[in-house]
């Protein structure tokens, strides 16, 4: 029976073809790119990860009516019989970009080698200058994230309700507001990772960009509850850290290495237009490398399976 909805068909050889010279044109296109062949046959779903990858998504707050946008990654085989799911928040420097693509194909990398299991992971996006407070710029991120997205990807996608199955990362900007949310939302979270925080993150200074008096407050809760890892590239946190020894908050740290000759050519940690210089304050940079892969593998060792 024919099939009025479509023109007229096509001989198999012509077809053949046809779809002959298309990959032709699409393997000529990555040769000139620098696409081999193995990569070029990954690009039909224009993805480097093997989760679930999607940008550009967005949400209206059911309590507040604001527009939610983030990036959502879902680990490979996820399937919603299959969960919970762990899940990590990673909150955005004070410029707004996460570099979540780079960042998921380190983890991607850290999980083939059995360091991490599987998470999912929401990056919220279009928070500049806020330090991850409601109220700045006139935004209101926590409840944005934690009583308006998180619910509604919790019932969506069967992501852990469990506070030890969640863990608060950022860098810069988002590594304050990591250590922030983590000693404020002992609720919510159970590990807080933060990526190269700057001086401006204070435990008695009021007047401090990030003031975080939780930690004064909260001080035994916190020792029992909050896991907390600092990685340092450019910035440096050295006073808050005196606090934390002071208050004798337990914290793992690590700093990475000064000598640019232990960043091999290609390195996310180099200068793009001068590989003769570092570029250690990127969130690409913070979780590659040795030091990132202790980062994963403290997540992983810190996440109640």
């Amino acid at each position: 029976m024919s099939d009025l909805n479509h023109g007229p068909s096509l001989p198999l050889a012509p077809m053949v073809a046809l779809g002959c010279m298309r990959l032709l044109v699409i393997l000529a296109g990555c040769i000139a790119l620098g696409i081999s062949s193995d990569e070029a046959s990954a690009l039909p779903g224009n993805s480097l990860h093997e989760g679930q990858y999607q940008k550009a998504l967005s949400y209206k707050g059911p309590i507040t009516g604001d527009t939610i946008n983030y990036t959502l990654y879902l680990p490979p085989g996820h399937n919603n019989d299959k969960g919970p799911y762990p899940v990590i928040v990673f909150l955005h420097g004070a410029g707004g970009g996460n570099a979540s693509s780079e960042v998921m194909q380190n983890y991607e990398s850290a999980r083939k080698e059995g360091v991490i299991g599987d998470f999912a992971v929401v990056f919220p996006e279009k928070y500049e200058a806020t330090v991850w407070r409601d109220g700045a710029k006139g935004k209101r991120p926590e409840t944005n994230i934690l009583k308006e997205l998180l619910p509604f990807l919790q019932k969506q996608y069967n992501l852990t309700t469990n506070r030890r199955q969640r863990v608060i990362m950022g860098f810069s900007m988002g590594a304050a507001g990591s250590i922030f949310w983590g000693a404020k939302h002992l609720e919510v979270f159970s590990t807080s990772i933060a990526l190269d925080p700057g001086r401006g993150t204070s435990i008695t200074g009021e007047e401090s960009r990030n003031y975080v008096p939780q930690y004064a407050k909260k001080t035994q809760a916190i020792r029992a509850l909050l896991k907390l890892r600092l990685v340092q590239g450019a910035l440096n946190t050295g006073r808050f850290r005196e606090s934390l020894d002071h208050l004798e908050i337990p914290y793992e740290f690590a700093q990475l290495p000064k000598n640019i000759a232990s960043y091999p050519a290609g390195s996310s940690c180099l200068n793009r237009k001068d590989p003769a210089k570092k570029f250690l304050h990127n969130p690409a940079c913070l979780t590659a490398g040795p030091w990132g892969k202790d980062t994963w593998a403290y997540v992983e060792k810190n996440t109640q399976r």
